[in-house]
């Protein structure tokens, strides 16, 4: 038996299990992967590292000095070549060099033999990060060539090179020669190329690890027959080796009777064979994360019994997940199949699972309501379960009441699922919880002050819901290790009393969209580490505090945007908030000029100040913020000149200072920056000509320079911009001819898949001419297609071209000088909504292809040139309006009153109306229209009587009305007969 003392020293040697991140929101959110190692490592850790319990036991497990024996002189002669074909810079071998290598650092030999046993020149750099298991020091790592001089080493049976830089080598197949290793790690040292089959004559290896985690080489087996032939194996890590062409993976490794830990993370996998016959009696750990496996889980799954890790996540996994294995691995620890597809009520599974203690199934589709994974069974006696992580799904139904048994609870995340009801005061209960994530469900009702008392409570987030009351000093009354206060997004009203000293430190604050004001916080200035500061439309209307910044010290992103704060913005004192890198105070009151202070902000990459009341002209030093990517001071009252200072922002993406005051010509550079996606300088007084941007900007997908007073050409190099949406140079002097782009604007052809900047989209929003208004567009920008030149002295024709940007659904040409034709395949523009040419010098017939526009819903041709009859078609029926066609003497037909020559209406035979007759032909359609009007004309004069006399039949009163009336009109008749008759007969 080996004790419990010597099992902790092996778990301490041995590095830890690699995790790769999957979801992370902020600095400040735990890393859910690592949490769960960490939560889990009691239990499954020992067991992961079992496999190596018994060869550690013997030889190499010893470390005491050698008292008897040295080492023997060809074991020697062969380190020392080894040696020499290593690159050392940190002297990690300096010890390499005295007479008995049994003393040399690494170096271990047999107690009673002398000979080697152990050579461990792991590198000793490598350490745990908070976001990544293992980091190394490239200062530490051995370099060069392996000799095959180790292949003398006859006697050894450990052997670990892993996270050196081996760079590029090929794994010698010498090593196969070592067929009394026992331990062989490999792992993260840069080898390339395909495994050797010759490891497979190791048959005492007991743990193998060629794990490539850092992908310094490319590793790829194309035969795991091999592997089978390790009949001892018991840790097996093949993880980031590409496998795909390794059909037999699955058949070698099933061979492998005392394997209890397999790792195959990242290894391209996308299928796994539901072949009836594998069996996995021993294993213990499962990891087969990271693949692209694209099936159901086969029923071989179910042969599983001593499963205590299960790691399936980041897979395509379908199906619902089997109910067995739950029931035969009761001592099953860790489960972890986020982002899958997988689907039903898995929660209704866990009834057995008392030793679970880190449950992960973001991602999927499963639902059903929450509280059955914390009732019944599970609820009956004392959980083991420290995270529970179930992000992403469709979970509905309230929180459960009871929580009593999950005292050991320190991670419990239920984000993004469909979840009701109230907060339960139980839940103040989890005196162990450290991160509490609620957010994005259906919560409601007031926030329960038993909050309040979760003093381990480092992370509260329950946004964007529908929790509404007030929130006061009780919510925090003992949450002295709060760090992440997250309550955006629903109806709460902060109130606190003016004199309240927080517990907590906070390092992120997020209150958006609650009702803070109208004034500032007070409690605030007791905060000394915010890093992150979100408290936009919070109906704040204030001043901005003069103590602001020195809370600011060490923050990192400031968003006070949509209140009104008043003041002058100089206030924002730069020099004390170096350390900012995103800064939002847009829809706000300030005033002054922007100060030189500002590019103190010496990491700034984010700055929005738009819709303020600033003035002035831009400080000179901007050009010292190289790591700007966003700039936006549009809607202020800003003037002066852009300077060439702009240009040496070489990582600009966004340059938005529409709606200011801005003059002069803009500096050509411009159009040098390559990351430049959005330029906006709309509404401004530039003069000069339009810079070529396309030529090195090639990355440019909206350019709005309306309302300016540029003259010049429409710059050529533009239709390079392949990637170009929204283009609007309306409202200048331009003038000249339009490009001819026959090879560019691939985006607005529909031959440009690039979208990836469009997906985080901030604060754009462009006035569009469209559909005869002037409308705001905003996220709506990622999937609109626009042209608008109007407004210029543009002349020539329009470019038949223009008719292959399939993809637009604005183009404005109107008011301009152009003349020619409308290009006869006009129709090509299958997505346009909106097309006006109006105000030009247009001619010829409007193109019949016009009819072909199924979405266009506004179309203006006035005041042009234009001759001869207007297309009909029921496409057109929806601009049907002659003031599209106005100031157009020549055209003729529907909806003009001027009827065309040879469709004058011509009268019948017989005295009807012309309508049946269309150029001397009878139109036939009519005259089918006419038979069925009489042949109607019967039935429906009788059962319109028929249902006259029925209302008589059943409506008394109607009834006795009617004879009444009838009875006084014959009586009237009579009169009049009698009165008649007499007369006639005095006249004769």
């Amino acid at each position: 038996m080996i004790d419990d003392h010597f099992l902790m020293k092996i778990n301490q040697d041995l590095p830890k299990t690699h995790v790769a991140i999957k979801r992370r929101k902020d600095a400040a959110f735990p890393n859910p992967r690592l949490s769960k190692a960490m939560a889990s490592s009691p239990t499954f850790a020992p067991l992961i590292l079992w496999t190596l319990l018994m060869f550690r036991s013997f030889e190499f497990g010893h470390s005491e000095a050698l008292t008897n024996v040295s080492c023997f002189g060809t074991e020697r002669e062969a380190l020392l070549k080894f040696k020499q074909g290593l690159i050392d810079h940190s002297k990690r071998l300096s010890s390499w060099s005295s007479k008995d290598c049994c003393e040399w650092k690494g170096i271990e030999c047999g107690k009673n033999t002398g000979h080697v046993i152990k050579l461990d020149l792991r590198n000793p750099g490598c350490e745990t990060s908070p976001y990544e298991e293992i980091l190394c020091s490239n200062k530490r790592s051995l370099r060069g060539d392996i000799h095959a001089s180790l292949a003398e080493l006859k006697h050894l049976k450990y052997l670990d090179l892993s996270f050196n830089d081996f760079s590029k080598q090929k794994i010698s197949q010498f090593f196969g020669t070592l067929q009394r290793l026992e331990y062989l790690n490999l792992s993260s040292a840069g080898f390339d190329g395909n495994i050797p089959h010759h490891l497979g004559n190791l048959s005492n290896l007991q743990y193998l690890d060629l794990a490539n985690m850092f992908g310094a080489g490319y590793l790829t087996i194309v035969n795991l027959q091999w592997v089978s032939k390790l009949s001892s194996l018991k840790y097996l890590d093949l993880s980031s080796i590409d496998l795909r062409n390794a059909t037999d993976w699955l058949s070698s490794i099933n061979r492998l009777s005392s394997l209890q830990s397999l790792r195959l993370e990242n290894c391209r996998l996308k299928q796994l064979p539901h072949s009836p016959s594998v069996n996995f009696t021993s294993l213990r750990f499962l990891d087969l994360q990271d693949n692209s496996i694209n099936c159901t889980i086969p029923p071989w799954f179910h042969n599983f019994s001593k499963l205590e890790h299960i790691d399936l996540s980041g897979n395509d996994l379908r199906g619902t997940f089997p109910r067995t294995l739950f029931d035969n691995n009761q001592q099953l620890s860790f489960l972890d199949v986020s982002y899958n597809s997988l689907e039903g009520q898995i929660l209704k599974n866990f009834s057995s699972l008392y030793k679970l203690r880190i449950l992960t199934l973001v991602g999927n589709n499963f639902d059903g309501d929450v509280w059955s994974v914390f009732h019944g069974p599970l609820e009956a006696a004392q959980s083991d379960l420290r995270i529970c992580y179930v992000d992403g799904n469709n979970f509905s139904g309230p929180l459960p009441n009871q929580w009593v048994s999950f005292k050991n609870l320190e991670l419990l995340s239920l984000s993004e699922n469909s979840i009701s009801g109230p907060i339960p005061v139980t839940l103040g209960e989890l005196s162990s919880l450290r991160w509490l994530y609620l957010d994005s469900n259906k919560l409601s009702g007031n926030i329960p002050g038993s909050i309040g008392q979760l003093s381990n409570l480092g992370t509260l987030d329950i946004s964007n819901n529908s929790f509404n009351g007030v929130v006061s000093e009780l919510h925090f009354a003992n949450l002295t290790s709060l760090t992440h206060l997250d309550i955006s997004y629903n109806q709460l009203v902060l109130n606190f009393d003016p004199v309240w000293v927080p517990p907590f430190q906070l390092q992120f604050i997020y209150v958006l969209g609650c009702n803070v004001g109208p004034k500032f916080p007070l409690w605030l200035q007791t905060q000394r580490n915010i890093s992150s500061f979100y408290m936009s439309n919070a109906n704040i209307s204030d001043e901005v505090p003069n103590w602001l910044s020195d809370i600011l010290l060490n923050v990192e992103s400031l968003d006070l945007s949509n209140n009104m704060l008043r003041g002058p913005i100089s206030r924002m004192d730069g020099n004390k908030m170096k350390l900012l890198q995103h800064l939002f105070l847009s829809n706000n009151s300030l005033s002054g000029s922007i100060p030189n202070s500002l590019c103190a902000m010496e990491e700034l990459s984010y700055l929005d100040l738009s819709k303020n009341q600033l003035s002035g002209r831009l400080p000179l030093c901007l050009k010292k913020l190289e790591n700007l990517e966003w700039i936006s001071l549009g809607d202020n009252r800003l003037s002066g000149q852009i300077t060439n200072s702009f240009c040496h922002i070489k990582w600009l993406e966004a340059l938005l200072l529409h709606k200011n005051g801005f003059n002069k010509m803009l500096p050509k550079c411009l159009s040098n920056l390559t990351n430049l996606l959005f330029l906006d300088l709309s509404d401004n007084d530039f003069t000069g000509e339009i810079p070529p941007f396309g030529q090195h900007s090639q990355l440019l997908a909206l350019i709005d320079l309306k309302n300016n007073s540029f003259t010049g050409g429409i710059p050529s190099q533009l239709c390079q911009l392949n990637h170009l949406r929204f283009l609007s140079l309306a409202q200048n002097n331009i003038s000249g001819s339009i490009p001819l782009c026959s090879n560019g604007l691939l985006s607005m052809a529909g031959n440009s898949n690039y979208q990836s900047y469009w997906t985080e989209i901030l604060s754009i929003y462009v006035m569009v001419d469209t559909k005869g208004t002037s409308r705001i567009y905003g996220k709506t920008l990622q999937i609109f297609h626009s042209i608008d030149l109007s407004g210029n002295n543009l002349n020539g024709e329009i470019p038949k071209e223009l008719t292959r940007l399939v993809q637009l659904q604005n183009l404005n040409l109107s008011r301009n000088n152009l003349s020619g034709k409308i290009p006869s395949n006009i129709g090509n523009l299958k997505n346009l909504e909106s097309l006006d040419l109006s105000n030009n010098e247009i001619s010829g017939r409007i193109p019949p292809s016009i009819s072909n526009l199924d979405f266009l819903s506004y179309l203006n041709l006035s005041f042009n040139n234009l001759s001869g009859p207007i297309p009909s078609s029921n496409h057109l029926r929806t601009v049907d309006d002659e003031s599209v066609y106005r100031g157009n003497d020549r055209l003729c037909g529907a909806p003009l009153l001027k009827v065309c020559p040879g469709d004058e209406q011509h009268p019948n035979i017989n005295g009807q109306d012309g309508d049946f007759w269309n150029r001397g032909e009878p139109n036939e359609s009519n005259l089918d229209t006419h038979n069925w009007f009489y042949a109607g004309l019967g039935p429906g004069f009788t059962i319109g009587f028929l249902g006259f006399c029925s209302a008589l039949h059943f409506k008394q009163s109607w009834r006795k009305s009617y004879f009444q009336a009838i009875d006084r009109i014959i009586e009237k008749l009579m009169i009049w007969g009698t009165i008649t008759t007499l007369l006639f007969k005095r006249a004769f």
